[in-house]
């Protein structure tokens, strides 16, 4: 875990060091890009190499959409009750533009197209190791881990490309945090909710289903964590979980917003607001929430390699 956090932290200040060359920042972008698209489908090598796994899957699709449906559910819920009792006055008047800053690894997939591509190399790997055209060893290897580590260092070098977040904490002040942790709050209590639909059908404990909903729509790390920590099938069900979130917090906007108000969208985005989900927040929820889902986003991206190990540890 802290070694997860050092890669990210170590990478802010190089990112720093490059944020004025525009060839940095599109290097690091492209990069971010195809060492997610590469560690997904060793993840999907890993696992289409499994038989069990692979005669399990109709279990963990299932799994994997009722904890991301009701982790949004709870995000939404909790967007309703802040924006209507404490931060009403957040959603509303006009705010300094804030750009998107420099795409994330997620965030480069370019939305809902996008994480269908990347969807589609996990599942390429994933035929790949079933059909077995690649070295058994490949599947077996260490390589996703190394790669896990780079993709850490260069993230942080894209938060250290625009540390604007630093004066949005100062213009909102405290209140601020109430967003993340709203976020954390909805997703947990929406995953404990999926937790007791599915113990009547499908095995696995609380703690566990808790650490997919705690993904918070960032698959690419929750997932590698996962996999990392023993458990390959949890790493598929929050590879899948979190990307439904994700397809969710990208295509119900327009919903969300006249269900439960502008901040809804904004949470309802998890990890991925503050890049993938930013574009659609703007549009909908206004310039005020897009600087509330860049914070929000920040906070949620470095919670999500403490939270995950620290509940799939209380298993």
């Amino acid at each position: 875990m802290l070694l997860e956090m050092g890669l990210i932290v170590g990478g802010v200040p190089f990112g720093w060091m490059g944020r004025k060359s525009e060839r940095v920042i599109a290097l690091v972008g492209r990069g971010l890009t195809w060492t997610v698209r590469l560690m997904l489908f060793l993840l999907g090598l890993s696992l289409g190499a499994d038989e069990t796994l692979v005669s399990q899957m109709r279990t963990l699709g299932l799994r994997a959409a009722v904890i991301s449906t009701l982790s949004v559910l709870g995000c939404v819920v909790a967007a309703w009750a802040l924006g209507r009792f404490v931060l009403s006055g957040a959603e509303r008047g006009g705010a300094t533009r804030v750009s998107a800053g420099p795409p994330s690894a997620d965030a480069a997939e370019g939305g809902i197209g996008g994480s269908l591509l990347v969807l589609a190399f996990f599942f390429a790997g994933a035929l790949a190791g079933w059909c077995g055209v690649l070295p058994l060893w490949i599947a077996r290897s260490h390589a996703s881990t190394w790669v896990l580590y780079l993709l850490l260092f260069a993230a942080g070098m894209s938060v250290g490309f625009d540390l604007k977040a630093l004066g949005i904490i100062r213009e909102l002040k405290g209140r601020i945090l109430l967003v993340p942790f709203g976020v954390a709050a909805g997703t947990l209590c929406g995953s404990a909710l999926a937790w007791l639909i599915l113990s009547r059908w499908v095995e696995g404990g609380l703690a566990e289903t808790l650490a997919v909903g705690a993904g918070f729509g960032y698959y690419s790390l929750a997932t590698v964590i996962m996999t990392q920590m023993g458990d390959p099938a949890l790493g598929s069900v929050a590879l899948l979980s979190n990307m439904i979130h994700e397809v969710l917090a990208l295509t119900l906007p327009p919903l969300m917003v006249r269900t439960a108000g502008r901040l809804a969208p904004v949470m309802a985005g998890g990890a991925a607001a503050m890049d993938t989900c930013l574009p659609v927040i703007a549009r909908y929820s206004g310039e005020r929430c897009a600087i509330l889902a860049v914070f929000s986003g920040m906070c949620l991206t470095l919670l999500v390699p403490l939270i995950v190990p620290a509940l799939m540890a209380l298993r």
